[in-house]
C-alpha cells in the first residue's frame, strides 16, 4: 500500500512538472529580453501593443514587453531620448531631429502613414477644401515642430501655395479643445488625429475637408510616415535579436488587429462612439497601418525632409543623418 502511494505521489509530481514546463514554453521564458515600450497615453498604438501582450506574441519572439503611456509628448520624447525606455512610438521627424542633435535615437519601423490626420471644419462651414484655408485661422494639435504640423505646412505650401504659419494664421492648441474652438468660431479649421478626429466626425457636427496622408500620397506618389518606432543605439547594439523579435511581434499584432476588428469595440465604447463610429474608427486605423520598411520608403522620407527644410524655420531637418534610419531589424 505504501509503495502504491509513493508511486502515485511520484506520478502526480511528474504530471505537475510537465504542466509547469508546458506553461512556461507557451508563455514567458526566463531568457526573454525585457523591452520597455513607450507611447502617448490613450494612443491607438496601444490597441496592437495590448494585442501583442495579450496574445503573447512578444514571448513567441523572445521578448517580454511592458507598455507605458506618457501624458505629454515632452515626457514621451524625454523618456525615449534619455533611454528611460528601450523602444517607443513617435513622429519620425522628431526622432530624426534628435539624431541630428547627437542623441543616439534611430527610426527602425513605420507605424502610421497619416491616414487619420484630418483637417476638420464645422459641418455648416463654407470651407470645402484645403485651398479655402488661405487667410483663415487654423489650429494644429501637434505643436510647432510636430510631424503632423510639418506635414500640414508642407502640403499647404507645396500644393496650395500658402503657409498659414508665415501669415500668423496657424496656432497650436491642445487636441481636446479644438472642437470647442471650432464651435465658438475662434478658429475656422482644426487639424486632429484619431481617435479624436473620428469622434468629431461621428458626432455629425464636423466634417473633413482634407486628409493629409491621402493628399500627400496623391501629390507625390510617396506614402507619408507619421508615426514610427524608434530605439536607441545602446539597446539595439546590445540586443539586435530582441529588436528584430519585437518588430516581428508587432507586425503579427497588426495582422491580428486587421483580422479581428472587434478589438476596437471596447475602445470605441469608452469613447462614447456608436457602432457606426466604432466601425469608422476601425476602418481608418487599419488603413493607417504602415508595414513596409525598405530603402525606397526611406528615400521618400528624405524627399519629404527636403520639402520640410524649405518650409520650416532654419535648422529643421537641414541635415538628415543617414543613420537616422535602420532597416537592419525589419521583418
Amino acid at each position: 500500500m505504501k509503495n502504491d502511494q509513493s508511486r502515485l505521489t511520484v506520478r502526480l509530481a511528474l504530471s505537475l512538472l510537465m504542466v509547469a514546463f508546458g506553461s512556461l514554453a507557451l508563455g514567458a521564458r526566463a531568457d526573454d529580453t525585457p523591452i520597455r515600450l513607450a507611447d502617448m497615453a490613450q494612443s491607438l498604438n496601444g490597441i496592437a501593443s495590448q494585442v501583442m501582450i495579450d496574445q503573447q506574441l512578444d514571448h513567441k519572439h523572445g521578448v517580454d514587453v511592458t507598455y507605458k503611456g506618457y501624458p505629454t509628448l515632452d515626457g514621451l520624447f524625454n523618456a525615449i531620448r534619455g533611454k528611460q525606455v528601450d523602444m517607443g512610438f513617435g513622429g519620425w521627424t522628431g526622432f530624426a531631429q534628435f539624431r541630428a542633435q547627437g542623441f543616439p535615437v534611430v527610426n527602425v519601423f513605420p507605424v502610421g502613414r497619416g491616414a487619420t490626420l484630418d483637417v476638420l471644419v464645422p459641418v455648416d462651414s463654407e470651407l470645402q477644401s484645403l485651398a479655402d484655408l488661405k487667410g483663415k485661422r487654423v489650429a494644429s494639435y501637434a505643436g510647432a515642430a510636430g510631424t503632423a504640423t510639418v506635414l500640414l505646412r508642407v502640403v499647404l505650401n507645396d500644393f496650395y501655395q500658402f503657409d498659414p504659419a508665415s501669415t500668423g494664421d496657424l496656432q497650436y492648441v491642445g487636441p481636446g479643445i479644438i472642437p470647442a474652438l471650432l464651435d465658438s468660431g475662434d478658429v475656422d479649421a482644426g487639424l486632429l488625429f484619431d481617435p479624436l478626429a473620428t469622434k468629431a466626425i461621428a458626432s455629425g457636427k464636423y466634417r473633413s475637408i482634407g486628409n493629409l496622408g491621402d493628399i500627400y500620397k496623391e501629390e507625390t506618389g510617396d506614402d507619408f510616415l507619421w508615426i514610427s518606432l524608434a530605439t536607441n543605439d545602446d539597446f539595439a547594439d546590445a540586443n539586435p535579436e530582441a529588436v528584430a523579435g519585437f518588430l516581428q511581434a508587432w507586425l503579427e499584432a497588426v495582422e491580428y488587429v486587421k483580422a479581428h476588428p472587434a478589438v476596437f469595440q471596447a475602445y470605441g465604447e469608452k469613447l462614447g462612439l456608436d457602432q457606426a463610429g466604432i466601425d469608422m474608427l476601425a476602418e481608418r486605423v487599419i488603413r493607417d497601418y504602415a508595414t513596409t520598411w525598405n530603402e525606397q520608403y526611406i528615400d521618400g522620407l528624405k524627399a519629404f525632409a527636403d520639402r520640410a527644410s524649405r518650409v520650416m524655420d532654419k535648422g529643421f531637418l537641414d541635415q538628415l543623418p543617414a543613420d537616422a534610419f535602420s532597416t537592419q531589424y525589419a521583418p
